[in-house]
């Protein structure tokens, strides 16, 4: 009897757990002529996307987390129907410390779109399967290590070139090249005065 009851407070407590939804904030896109104000964070770069036939079109998201706050947000790097390798992103954020969490993406197949959400960890290829590595001991949880950058209040942070394209993800500094072309729509930010702040 006593199995029975406990066997239901398990389940019910899976249920439940279950249909509590994770809350995850979009971060606000920056609009062309805005002007950095007191107490307000900006961050940009560009991302450099890992390119197949089936992923061409599709949008693939970066989801974050405030080590502070615990509060998680999410932001495009590549838009739907885009199929340039390299995309600009530009984004309001609270100041603060945060980890990459996951990397969202969709892949085309014969009957629709499949959507995939990938952990993201210094020195692992996202592409690889985490669990079966830990599960067979090639991999131990403790050596997995989130990659993480910093946010001040009041700047523009530059958080570099995201590759994605192969192997595990790595950040460079493209900074002069990227502010000559965002500079055309974002004419009023200051990137000549933007903390440079690559994630590690």
């Amino acid at each position: 009897m006593m199995k029975r009851i406990f066997t239901c407070i398990f389940i019910l407590t899976g249920l439940f757990a279950y249909g509590q939804k994770i809350k995850v904030t979009q971060l606000e896109y920056v609009d062309a002529g805005t002007i950095l104000k007191e107490n307000q964070a900006i961050i940009y770069g560009s991302f450099i996307q890992r390119l197949t036939f089936w992923q061409n079109g599709y949008q693939q998201t970066i989801r974050i987390r405030n080590l502070e706050t615990n509060e998680l947000f999410s932001f495009e790097v590549k838009p739907n129907l885009r199929t340039r390798k390299e995309n600009p992103f530009c984004f309001f954020i609270k100041p603060g410390t945060y980890e990459i969490v996951n990397f969202y993406y969709s892949k085309g197949k014969w009957y629709g779109v499949e959507y995939n959400t990938r952990p993201v960890f210094r020195g692992l290829d996202f592409e690889i399967n985490v669990k079966n590595k830990v599960d067979s001991g090639l991999i131990k949880w403790e050596d997995l290590h989130r990659i993480v950058f910093k946010v001040d209040n009041s700047k523009l942070t530059y958080l570099g070139q995201w590759h994605f394209e192969s192997g595990p993800p790595s950040f460079s500094d493209n900074k002069t090249t990227l502010d000559k072309k965002l500079k055309e729509d974002y004419y009023f930010l200051e990137f000549e005065k933007a903390a440079i702040v690559l994630p590690y």
